[in-house]
């Protein structure tokens, strides 16, 4: 299969395919998500989202008019609940930002690294989501091959990852994969796994590995600026050869 499009059993990467389309103008924007909190009082990933909302770092400021902060929050009260109202409003976020580059985050309590996830699965909570899609998404975030050494050559420990999990987190980019595919919408996603933060091990995680929030804000940032300038540089090869 060509990158962009759905896997069904390979587990290797496809190679990178380009479509000749316009380059990129003012208003195309960058949508960073995270979760609200989760059977617990705070998502770092949601904290993370809020943080880089109200305050945004000196590293993003040039791409402030194309950024947009958003927090996820799902109606916990049963598997089926969960599932529509993340497609909900994710697919109300699509429709208002029409972004061209989506960046989902979550919390990973066992995660003593920042890490990037390769692949979302039709699976949510040990069943399908839906059987009529596509078995496998592979993430077609820009840039997602040097993030890792992105983040660790500035101190931030970092990996890969080819299973999302079977919650939110998987399900948020299968979806988000799914609909840019069937609606033809412009958007390439990805998903970051951040670690929990301090305070959440001395309430609900005591054994867990954690990241504080000024580093995931360092994380984040370098993230948002490595994927933002692949997608510009794309652009602008695909400008040159037309």
């Amino acid at each position: 299969m060509v990158a962009g499009r759905a896997v069904w059993l390979s587990t290797r990467a496809p190679a990178c395919e380009y479509r000749l389309v316009p380059a990129p103008v003012a208003d195309d924007t960058i949508l960073v998500t995270g979760f609200g909190p989760y059977h617990e009082p705070a998502n770092a990933s949601g904290e993370l989202v809020q943080s880089l909302r109200s305050d945004p770092p000196e590293a993003l400021m040039y791409l402030e008019s194309r950024l947009a902060f958003e927090v996820i929050h799902c109606d916990q009260s049963s598997r089926q609940s969960e599932h529509e109202s993340l497609e909900t409003e994710l697919q109300g976020l699509l429709e208002r930002y029409t972004p061209v580059i989506c960046i989902h985050t979550g919390q990973a309590p066992p995660n003593n690294r920042v890490t990037v996830e390769k692949i979302a699965t039709n699976s949510f909570m040990r069943a399908i989501i839906d059987p009529e899609r596509p078995v496998a998404y592979w993430s077609n975030l820009p840039g997602t091959d040097g993030l890792k050494s992105v983040l660790e050559d500035r101190g931030i420990p970092a990996a890969y990852s080819f299973y999302a999990g079977q919650h939110l987190c998987n399900h948020i980019l299968y979806s988000s994969r799914y609909f840019a595919e069937t609606r033809a919408l412009p958007h390439r996603s990805g998903f970051i796994h951040i670690p929990i933060l301090p305070e959440q091990v001395t309430g609900y995680h005591h054994k867990s590995p954690f990241m504080s929030l000024a580093m995931s804000r360092r994380a984040l940032s370098l993230v948002v600026s490595h994927v933002f300038e692949t997608f510009r540089n794309e652009h602008r090869r695909i400008d040159e050869k037309a």
